[in-house]
């Protein structure tokens, strides 16, 4: 949803600012903002008819990656007021076509909106401009045929009610630029219908109810069709939900799959600046479930008090190593009684909620930049090297047993071990375990795995860890130190 509401709310009222609040200065200026994004924009000849002026025939064109998009809107009408402003409407038959032809991948899209209801109010100054819309609803489909690598049809449909939002933008005579985005609305639903040529069916549908799109960026010109995020851009983007519900319904000539996903809310981040790109997906109040006709053992029903997981990742080709991050939290995580009575009939597990997080950060050096797919497929060997790892937090609560764990490691990528190829690390690790073997004694009782594997499990505890202070308690101490040397608690193991 994050593509389609953005690439809407740009297309109508992404723009430099404008020079004066007269009509023709405003199609002006979005010219000149497409233009920044390697695209065009052309209107029939105006038309005037008291106040308002229609441009008809309106066509924009924007290079993609492997392909072109065209929209074509029937024409903008613009209401010039008292006080200097505009008011902007649309008309309902806003369409689309797309070709996408790259990295094996050959698709053909169209798209249509409905923007019949949408009102734009445009007021400021020149290189300043605010506008501020409102809709009752706005509409978007897409279907979409992909005949390689494998033919697959889809249809994607999306429906915004209740619709608020501004765009403040502005722009230098050296040709910078920066806006921000605001878009507000009671409900979103989605729904996507996939149909490749084998029988299957996968429909996807989502609402989510108090949905918020916050966007802000500043850039100058976009250098390439092939460049997603240009040298000097910065962007960053949030989007937010209330209560939402999802479900996805395989179907195929023998079974069905339903996966359902309430939640009572969220948020999805995205950034990129000095050469990071950042996401964030946070889920709360979550409930999931997977049933099957015919049932299957992997069918189940679970809940989470809170998922997060964020990433950051250097994007371009560098001498030196460069920032990342990856952090994992699942709270309060609980399966439903269909799971416990499978593998716990008779309660010897608590079944209390079970939490796992861990933080970790580092630096890496890419040999290419990670979205140049020619790049990528000509070089011989891995695209990255990572230079150095910190295990900022790791926690796992799970049925008594606690362990926690931190530290952090550099890799010297110039010297390798001979067996491996891996390269030598230097640092330290330590790690903390509560309740391990009440645990693997409860797992015994219950039948699950190989006996002998719990016994090696508890075999390596009494190796690696050394007893802590209070009853079945562990830590261990592990030192990557030169030479490729690696010992634990003091014994040297390599």
């Amino acid at each position: 949803m994050k593509l389609a509401l953005p690439t809407a709310a740009l297309l109508l009222t992404g723009t430099a600012a404008m020079a004066e609040l007269a009509p023709q200065d405003i199609i002006d200026s979005w010219r000149d903002y497409y233009a920044r994004m390697n695209g065009t924009l052309t209107t029939g000849t105006p038309e005037q008819n008291g106040q308002v002026t229609r441009f008809p025939n309106v066509v924009v064109q924007r290079r993609v990656i492997g392909g072109t998009a065209t929209y074509t809107i029937g024409y903008i009408d613009m209401r010039s007021l008292p006080d200097g402003a505009l008011d902007i409407t649309f008309s309902p038959d806003i369409s689309a076509a797309a070709t996408l032809a790259n990295t094996g991948t050959m698709a053909e899209s169209h798209i249509s909106y409905d923007l019949g209801t949408l009102v734009l109010h445009a007021e400021g100054a020149p290189r300043d401009m605010h506008y501020s819309y409102s809709a009752p609803v706005v509409t978007l489909q897409i279907e979409q045929k992909q005949s390689r690598p494998k033919p697959l049809d889809s249809t994607v449909i999306l429906a915004l009610e209740g619709v608020q939002g501004e765009v403040s933008s502005t722009s230098e005579s050296n040709g910078s630029m920066a806006q921000t985005g605001e878009i507000r609305a009671d409900a979103l639903s989605v729904n996507m219908v996939f149909e490749p040529q084998n029988g299957q069916r996968s429909d996807i549908t989502y609402r989510g109810n108090a949905v918020r799109f916050a966007y802000d960026m500043s850039m100058t010109q976009w250098p390439g069709t092939a460049i997603l995020f240009p040298q000097d851009m910065v962007f960053g983007a949030t989007i937010t939900t209330g209560s939402a519900t999802t479900t996805v319904d395989q179907n195929a000539p023998q079974s069905k799959h339903r996966f359902s996903l309430t939640q009572s809310g969220g948020e999805l981040t995205m950034a990129f600046a000095d050469n990071a790109l950042s996401y964030g997906l946070t889920v709360t109040g979550a409930e999931l479930g997977l049933a099957s006709t015919p049932a299957m053992p992997a069918d189940f029903t679970a809940a989470l008090e809170r998922f997060h997981l964020g990433i950051t990742l250097p994007v371009r080709k560098a001498d030196t190593p460069a920032p990342f991050a990856l952090a994992l939290a699942l709270e309060g995580a609980t399966v439903g009684d269909d799971i416990w009575n499978r593998i716990d009939p008779e309660a010897t597990l608590s079944h209390a909620p079970a939490s796992f997080a861990f933080s970790l950060n580092g630096t890496a050096r890419l040999f290419a930049d990670l979205f140049d797919q020619t790049a990528l497929t000509a070089l011989r060997g891995a695209p990255f090297e990572i230079s150095s790892i910190d295990l900022s937090a790791l926690s796992l609560d799970f049925e008594g047993l606690g362990l926690t764990g931190d530290g952090g490691v550099t890799f010297d990528n110039q010297r390798t071990d001979p067996a491996s190829g891996l390269p030598e690390p230097t640092g330290t690790l330590d790690f903390s375990i509560n309740g391990a073997l009440g645990l693997l004694d409860k797992l015994g009782q219950l039948g699950i795995g190989d006996p002998m594997i719990i016994i090696g499990a508890k075999g390596a505890l009494g190796m690696f860890a050394t007893p802590g202070d209070g009853p079945d308690s562990f830590t261990s101490h592990i030192d990557f130190t030169d030479g490729g040397h690696i010992s634990i608690n003091g014994q040297q193991v390599k």
